[in-house]
């Protein structure tokens, strides 16, 4: 391993812990660390490996934070996920590089379902869960009128980005 590589495992490592850290115990993924890794991550690319190609490079970082970034970006704006966890997306694909944000995205996303799953069965909501997705898919067929919300539940996403994100650099290891 380079030491590149180590610099970018070390930068986006302390940028997962701090954010699993302040999305369990406050519900956000702050700004002070997002940004600092994303820009430590783009520039330790740079100074090592110039601008690069689409697989190396300051070019491969912007790649792989803007498609993270762009994939969770759409449940941002639905309302579904908090932009930190956008953001921590995109300090994850430019640290990745292009590559492998993409694996990190399908890691993150498979360790994201599972944990839904987990979290719904500790709180005893899978029947209210469910109930709930027959009441929204009636309401849209017509079948039902405005059916009522239920309850909002968290689930911290930035143990699901930690998770995925050590899947997938576990994932390329094997690899190579």
């Amino acid at each position: 391993m380079t030491p590149e590589h180590i610099a970018l495992i070390s930068v986006v490592g302390a940028a997962l812990f701090a954010s699993v850290a302040t999305d369990l115990l406050f519900r956000r993924i702050l700004d002070a660390v997002t940004y600092p890794a994303l820009v430590l991550g783009l520039g330790i690319r740079f100074f090592t490996e110039g601008l690069g190609d689409g697989e190396h490079g300051l070019l491969s970082g912007v790649l792989g934070a803007g498609l993270s970034a762009a994939v969770l970006a759409f449940f941002a704006w639905r309302g579904r996920m908090g932009w930190g966890d956008v953001k921590l997306m995109a300090a994850v694909g430019a640290a990745f590089g292009y590559p492998l944000a993409l694996a990190a995205l399908v890691f993150t996303s498979l360790a994201g379902a599972l944990q839904a799953v987990v979290t719904l069965m500790w709180q005893g909501a899978v029947w209210d869960t469910l109930l709930g997705v027959g009441r929204r898919l009636a309401e849209r067929v017509k079948l039902l009128p405005g059916a009522v919300q239920g309850a909002q539940r968290h689930i911290p996403y930035g143990v699901a980005i930690a998770l995925g994100s050590l899947w997938a650099m576990w994932w390329e290891h094997t690899r190579t």
